[in-house]
């Protein structure tokens, strides 16, 4: 059984349509990632589920059209360079291609380029955020630690007292 090849001008078609819909995944991401760190904020502990959820929903989704997306630039590849030993670069394929295929390839990857560097950026704040609610929570712990044991120092050999390590019961709900 053989396969018919796909016209370039088609493969150009169905890239920038994949383009267009990973610009719009990102952008649903980048927002999911803008909500959950005002959820963080508040700590909606559901919210922040449902957020966790959907971004990894979205991180799929993106993948599988990553893939998509390397196909299509491989096998254009194949129609502008058939003995290329790999895929070329999109930016390197699309200088390859006539006008109006080049530029609308060459829009369509800037845009997406530029949505996902917002995602990294977001992705960093969110995890300096987290980082930083971790070591606020650690230092309540071992504070609430501290003070249910009734004492907060160490011996001379650098381990706390044997009455120390008794536990005593807090009750942080009243």
């Amino acid at each position: 059984m053989t396969t018919t090849p796909i016209h370039p001008d088609r493969l150009v078609d169905q890239l920038e349509t994949l383009l267009r819909e990973l610009l719009d995944q990102h952008s649903q991401l980048l927002a999911t990632m803008q909500r959950k760190r005002e959820v963080m904020k508040t700590g909606e502990r559901r919210a922040m589920d449902a957020l966790c959820r959907l971004e990894g929903e979205l991180v799929q989704r993106i993948t599988g059209m990553e893939k998509r997306r390397l196909e299509l630039v491989a096998a254009l590849t194949l129609h502008v360079a058939p003995d290329a030993a790999e895929p070329m670069k999109l930016s390197d394929l699309a200088q390859r291609l006539e006008e109006p295929a080049r530029g609308r390839l060459l829009v369509a990857r800037q845009q997406l380029v530029g949505r996902m560097q917002q995602v990294q950026h977001e992705t960093s704040v969110a995890r300096r955020a987290a980082e930083s609610l971790v070591r606020h929570m650690t230092g309540l712990i071992q504070t609430i630690g501290t003070l249910s044991t009734g004492v907060s120092t160490y011996g001379r050999q650098g381990q706390r007292p044997q009455a120390a390590i008794t536990m005593r019961t807090i009750n942080l709900t009243a």
